[in-house]
């Protein structure tokens, strides 16, 4: 009997090893079944379909599901395959579950739980009611999880499903790390085989398309691409700097010797500036004149400073051209990254704002970057938006001072001058802005409509002031050297039929710079009779032949020779030889910026000029303050003048341009 008894635990004992073998046995069918399943599918597939078909099956499940993030600092994980294709690309918060499934554990849950709570995008429909199993998953270093949940009502998993979850998550993750490696081999040998089949006219191109095709320097969108990467790359601590040069007079040389030797000029500057930078440096030439430099992995600022000091003095020395010694010296402005801006273009636009503050002081030098500087760019730009946002909303307005026969006290013309008047009625001065309307590319427009607010006045002004009142109009440099807006500006004056009650105020520097002022603008400005002015006489650069040439008809003398005359000899004896200059071509002459009773007298009592203009006799008002007035035109001057002026006998012939 108790042999009988025995034998029978025996048995049992033997059928439970048996069904365990049987299991194991299952599981081994079952994994190798997932492993063929991940291992054996082309490039084409989606790795994870024939996955999912093993794991729905070997754990009775309703849903699979992966989750991933790029990497142990993300926050969220995304679903990046599921047997559900409407759940691909949700986005999960990890609860506790799900962090413990990260760190390696596998967990179960009998649907005591809201896991569509954890999603921050996407509808986990049920989610709540469903046992659910977390499995962990690594590939390569990015962290994820395997989510198997089976239907409503359906038992949990037990511990046989969980230490067959175990393995198969182990088995997978390498499974699955193979699977990438393979892929990736493939698509290296596929890019390699992409890029050996480029002809070496594609490779040309894609040289043309990033390189400066006179230096073979990168070009200004590759030094971009190159800087972004570089920067990309860096780690805490990690310093950078950015040199932007700008070479000095480098016009001067095509103007002077040619466009040949300005590409000979520059060739030579790249070479120069190639051979004192590292290998992991970046060189570019991002415009005509202008290059970068990038200087990485340095000790200190003293070191780029260094640097940077033989640059220049490098740059400063001449070249040898076709027998010519050519000089172009570069002005240099430098920002730090991280200090001065993080991206290419914030420490490009700061190099550039300290390099044209070496411009300003001391041409040919190194700057860096600052914060005052940094403040400098920030008002810049605001004027900048400022003078856009004005000019669109016709904010700029004519002022006029009067011209005075400064014997007789009558007024003969007016000079027109701009002003800027903010919305809340603030004036502002032409020397606030006008630099910056210039470079902005306003000038032209704010001048036309200067001369259209004028001469849509000049009926009013008529009825006050007479039709025979002269107005001078003011033309900078830059516009004299453009022809079509001179050309423009003086057809408007002829179609209005006053040309010959004007005169263009112009410099000695536009004079003498603009060739194409004398050979088309000038002989316009003669056919239609408007007459030619030169402002601020003795400032600049005049000479004898110009004038010679050009037959001006008017010369303004510069307020810098009649300040204080009546005590400065110096200035006496210039004037004279003024005068002598004006009676020998026939020009008529005005004396600019007479601001005092003495001034006044000593030129009555010393000079034979007529005409004058300044603070003393008027200042300049807007044309509605004019025309507005019931006053007669004569008694707009002070009356503190009248007892200096005397009216030259049996002279009564009003000073100006015929």
């Amino acid at each position: 009997m108790a042999d009988s008894e025995a034998l029978r635990e025996t048995i049992a004992s033997m059928q439970g090893e048996l069904d365990s073998l049987r299991l194991e046995t299952a599981h081994s069918r079952t994994l190798l079944d997932a492993l063929d399943a991940l291992l054996v599918v082309s490039n084409k597939d989606d790795p994870f379909t024939s996955v999912f078909k093993v794991l729905l099956s070997m754990f009775d499940a309703a849903l699979v599901i992966v989750l991933a993030r790029a990497s142990d600092d993300d926050k969220v994980m995304k679903c990046i395959a599921a047997s559900d294709a409407g759940l691909t690309g949700s986005l999960w918060q990890p609860d506790a579950r799900l962090q413990k499934a990260l760190q390696g554990r596998v967990v179960a849950t009998l649907g005591d739980h809201d896991l569509g709570a954890s999603m921050i995008s996407g509808s986990l429909a049920a989610a709540n009611e469903q046992p659910a199993l977390y499995l962990p998953l690594t590939q390569h270093d990015r962290r994820g999880l395997l989510l198997l949940l089976r239907g409503p009502g359906k038992p949990g998993f037990n511990r046989a499903d969980m230490a067959l979850a175990h393995k198969f998550s182990l088995l997978a993750s390498h499974a699955l790390a193979a699977r990438d490696a393979h892929h990736s081999e493939e698509e290296s040998q596929r890019l390699k085989q992409l890029t050996d089949q480029l002809t070496d006219s594609q490779r040309a191109l894609a040289w043309r398309a990033n390189h400066d095709q006179l230096t073979g320097l990168p070009n200004r969108a590759h030094v971009q691409e190159l800087v972004t990467e570089r920067l990309a790359r860096k780690r805490p601590g990690d310093r950078l700097a950015l040199a932007f040069i700008d070479l000095d007079d480098f016009k001067r040389v095509n103007d002077i010797y040619g466009h040949a030797t300005g590409d000979a000029l520059l060739r030579g500057i790249a070479d120069r500036l190639h051979s004192q930078i590292r290998a992991n440096d970046i060189l570019g030439r991002i415009s005509g004149d202008e290059f970068v430099l990038i200087l990485d992995s340095f000790a200190d600022k003293n070191e780029i400073a260094a640097l940077l000091r033989r640059i220049s003095a490098l740059l400063s020395q001449p070249f040898e051209i076709d027998g010519a010694q050519v000089q172009s010296p570069g002005s240099i402005g430098v920002a730090f990254y991280p200090t001065h801006g993080r991206d290419y273009e914030t420490l490009r636009r700061n190099a550039d704002t300290a390099m044209y503050q070496v411009k300003i002081s001391a041409k040919g030098g190194v700057g860096f970057f600052n914060h005052a500087l940094g403040r400098s760019m920030s008002d810049r730009l605001r004027l900048e938006q400022q003078l856009r946002a004005a000019f669109d909303a016709r904010l700029f307005r004519c002022a006029l001072q009067a011209k005075v026969d400064i014997r007789s006290g009558k007024i003969f013309g007016f000079e027109t001058l701009l002003r800027w008047v903010d919305a809340d009625g603030a004036v502002r001065m032409p020397d606030t802005f006008l630099p910056v309307a210039s470079e902005l590319g306003l000038l032209d427009g704010i001048a036309l409509r200067q001369m259209e607010e004028l001469l849509a006045a000049l009926p009013r002004l008529d009825r006050r002031f007479g039709e025979n009142t002269l107005y001078s109009f003011n033309i900078s440099a830059a516009q004299a050297s453009r022809p079509g807006f001179m050309k423009l500006l003086i057809e408007r004056i002829v179609q209005a039929g006053q040309a010959r009650r004007f005169t263009l105020e112009l410099t000695e520097e536009s004079l003498l710079r603009a060739d194409s002022f004398q050979m088309r603008t000038l002989p316009l400005l003669r056919k239609a009779g408007i007459g030619i002015s030169i402002d601020d006489f003795g400032t600049g650069y005049s000479s004898l032949s110009m004038l010679a040439e050009l037959t001006v008809d008017e010369i303004k003398i510069d307020r810098s020779f009649i300040d204080r005359i009546q005590k400065r000899p110096h200035q006496q004896s210039i004037l004279r030889a003024i005068e002598s200059l004006g009676r020998a071509f026939d020009i008529h002459l005005i004396a600019e910026g007479i601001e005092t009773t003495d001034e006044l007298a000593w030129l009555l009592e010393n000079s034979s000029l007529r005409a004058g203009q300044g603070f003393l006799f008027h200042r300049p008002a807007f044309i509605s303050t004019l025309t507005d007035s019931k006053l007669p035109g004569e008694q707009l001057l002070p009356p503190e003048i009248r007892p200096v002026i005397s009216p030259a006998a049996n002279d009564p012939a009003t000073p100006g341009p015929e």
